[in-house]
């Protein structure tokens, strides 16, 4: 991989990490609206929904994408080993998702200690489980909610030999069946309905897919993100219509998806091509994106739940605790991670499965500083 991919790929993944931390701020029950759009309430539900449930929905597709594709392909191009590979992710993705959802389970024990916060926790009960609830809770139903996208890599990569053999057989044709599913939003039996599609499609590419990105003007870009960016207005003014059958809203969403994919990439592309960014203050964030993604939750849920209590419940203090939230989790969430990478890089390593370590003095496990992201 060269500079400038890798470059792009770290870029555009602290990007999704910090839309991330504003999909999981939206403060609506639901992702319908029944109110006055026209109103305070209206306006707040707008900037929302277009954000959560528009601008960051691509998110997910590209990282499963990605990890399809840098897992499948050192196995179809090098002829890398399956079982070293499968192994490397049980340290770099089953260990830290272990952690992270034991810590998460532990933040809550504490938190729900005295009987009176339990009723603040309505969806996370942990005390009174039994020890298969509590080992169920820890392996396949993590507080730390964001830890599905770790659980549901590990039973792809424990399935990528299957989907080699299916992409040398039938080529592009081994999406349909996935696609279908994840445009009528079915969940498999052990697999989340956006994780198949698009690992399939990161294999695909890996194996069959260009050689070459295609060439595309930067007219043809700037064509590709204005109608991405309209998409996700006219889905947000029909949601808040209401007299709008839900099935063309969901199929209008999964074609924001994918506008929200190419134009992300191609975007990226078209603000930065000439611009050194290794050289920009924010790069060394790009470090961090692991620990953002893994950390943020359940802190930004408490960081809410202190907000909206001083805030108050008015439509634009809601707005303001949206914003405020995010930001106030993402700051803590660096720190944090600046902190164990310059004082504890070893426990920071086993936090992240190695990915941002930085090269110190400091003694760091060889099995951390050999680490990559998936």
């Amino acid at each position: 991989m060269n500079a400038y991919l890798s470059d792009k790929i770290r870029v555009i993944s602290l990007i999704t990490m910090v839309l991330l931390t504003f999909v999981h701020a939206y403060t609506f029950p639901s992702i319908t609206f029944q109110g006055d759009p026209l109103s305070w309430e209206g306006l707040s539900f707008a900037v929302q929904y277009s954000i959560s449930q528009g601008l960051a929905k691509f998110r997910l597709p590209m990282f499963f994408i990605l990890s399809g594709y840098f897992f499948i392909r050192p196995l179809h191009q090098k002829k890398v080993a399956f079982l070293p590979q499968f192994t490397k992710r049980l340290r770099t993705v089953a260990l830290p998702y272990l952690i992270w959802s034991t810590i998460g389970f532990l933040t809550y024990l504490v938190m729900q200690w005295p009987e009176t916060t339990r009723s603040l926790f309505p969806h996370n009960q942990v005390w009174g489980l039994t020890v298969g609830g509590v080992a169920r809770k820890i392996l396949f139903d993590p507080i730390p909610y964001q830890l599905w996208f770790l659980r549901d890599l590990m039973v792809l990569f424990a399935l990528a030999p299957l989907f080699r053999w299916c992409i040398e057989r039938f080529g592009a044709f081994v999406l349909l069946p996935p696609l279908a599913y994840w445009l009528l939003e079915k969940d498999l039996v052990i697999l989340g309905n956006e994780s198949l599609p698009f690992f399939l499609a990161g294999g695909w590419l890996a194996m069959r897919g260009p050689d070459h990105e295609p060439a595309m003007t930067d007219q043809a870009r700037r064509i590709i993100i204005i109608t991405w960016l309209s998409t996700i207005v006219a889905k947000t003014a029909l949601v808040m219509n209401g007299q709008v059958h839900q099935e063309m809203i969901r199929q209008l969403h999964h074609v924001c998806v994918f506008l929200g994919l190419i134009s992300v990439w191609v975007g990226y592309d078209l603000v930065l091509r000439t611009v050194e960014v290794r050289h920009h203050w924010a790069y060394r964030f790009t470090a961090y994106s692991f620990f953002i993604y893994a950390a943020h939750e359940p802190c930004l849920t408490m960081v809410k739940h202190v907000l909206l209590h001083f805030l108050g419940g008015h439509p634009l203090a809601v707005l303001l605790c949206y914003f405020t939230a995010p930001l106030i989790t993402l700051l803590l969430c660096l720190s944090a991670a600046w902190s164990f990478d310059q004082f504890a890089p070893t426990t920071y390593g086993l936090l992240t499965g190695g990915r941002g370590l930085r090269h110190t003095g400091v003694f760091v496990p060889r099995m951390w500083s050999t680490a990559r992201a998936v």
